[in-house]
């Protein structure tokens, strides 16, 4: 089990890794078209659409790594005022909770995925994309979001080993 937790926070990390390149992609699309609208030249048709679908990635594939290296928001004031075994009670609510969440809108956007290929859909903007590139984001982060969620719940780690001011600024 052990090596499969493994394996996922790699993709997990590898998944965000590529998140931080669509960013600098979406950043250099953002200046070119920019420059060449300050230049008086044609805009790039396809930066505004290019951005918004590089945005949607970015959002997503980073989730299972914040997950992860609990990177994320989290309140600490109700557990911290539960004695130690009520709060053991509400760390395993929590993460029962978190996996339920991730892997019914995995489930979603799975079945999204699923209608858009067999439906040969297409997002059509100013350049066509295949409808189901969408929701693979989604539907990845959601899952392996729910991976990671399993492995707090099954006590390989807890969320709670660090002080969330720690992790401020992450």
């Amino acid at each position: 089990m052990d090596k499969l937790f493994a394996a996922i926070g790699k993709l997990s990390l590898a998944l965000a890794a590529v998140a931080k390149v669509v960013l600098g992609l979406i950043i250099v699309a953002v200046v070119a078209d920019v420059c060449v609208r300050n230049l008086g030249l044609k805009p790039l048709a396809w930066a505004v659409s290019a951005t918004e679908y590089g945005l949607l990635y970015a959002a997503f594939l980073p989730m299972p790594w914040l997950v992860h290296s609990k990177g994320h928001v989290f309140v600490e004031f109700l557990r911290k005022a539960l004695p130690v075994r009520a709060r053991a009670v509400l760390e395993k609510l929590v993460y029962l909770a978190c996996i339920g969440v991730s892997l019914y809108l995995g489930s979603v956007a799975l079945a999204s995925l699923i209608g858009a290929v067999s439906g040969g859909e297409y997002e059509t903007r100013s350049f066509d994309m295949p409808k189901w590139l969408v929701f693979l984001p989604i539907m990845l982060a959601f899952y392996l979001s729910a991976l990671e969620w399993l492995r707090y719940l099954l006590g390989r780690d807890t969320l709670y080993t660090l002080d969330p001011l720690e992790m401020e600024g992450l």
